[in-house]
């Protein structure tokens, strides 16, 4: 009996820049013949010692970026009631916006959620809560070091997701 997908979930980060386009591939390549919800997610820490704090986590940089804490509870504040959600806030990011725009052009349903805690536990309960069918992750080759000083988000979502997972090789 074949499996059927009806959410996939594509969470992304200013590091997915490079791959980004591949990663939308991907995801249209699984979503668009299936009719699948695309669930495009963004995870804030919610301790700032999880941050590489030399890097503006919004502007790029070589490792995993997202928004921080005092970040979000700044774009937060901007607006002028208390009905945003994180999910608002995640909608705002140029990488999200990036993904929702190529999924409008292809006529893709999609939703954007965003996730606080620490970026890989909060994305597999984001995998969870949605009942994800799919994920689609990106990633790039790091060292050794890199990885022991700065994990690999990545390798833990593969390891640990409860559905399948595609992974997308970056440059």
């Amino acid at each position: 009996m074949p499996v059927t997908i009806e959410t996939v979930l594509l969470p992304v980060s200013d590091s997915d820049e490079d791959r980004l386009n591949r990663l939308v591939d991907a995801v249209l390549e699984i979503a668009a013949p299936t009719d699948a919800t695309v669930v495009v997610a963004h995870a804030i820490p919610d301790e700032d010692d999880s941050i590489v704090t030399t890097i503006p986590a919004i502007s790029g940089g070589n490792y995993p970026q997202v928004l921080s804490r005092p970040e979000y509870d700044d774009l937060l504040d901007q607006y002028p009631d208390d009905d945003q959600s994180v999910d608002d806030v995640v909608a705002e990011h140029e990488t999200v916006q990036s993904v929702t725009d190529r999924l409008d052009d292809a006529s893709v349903e999609y939703a954007v959620c965003g996730a606080v805690g620490d970026p890989s536990e909060a994305i597999l309960e984001l995998a969870d809560d949605v009942d994800a069918d799919r994920l689609v992750v990106g990633g790039s080759r790091r060292s050794p070091t890199d990885k022991a000083v700065f994990g690999s988000l990545s390798q833990t979502l593969l390891l640990d997701a409860s559905c399948p997972v595609t992974f997308v090789h970056g440059d």
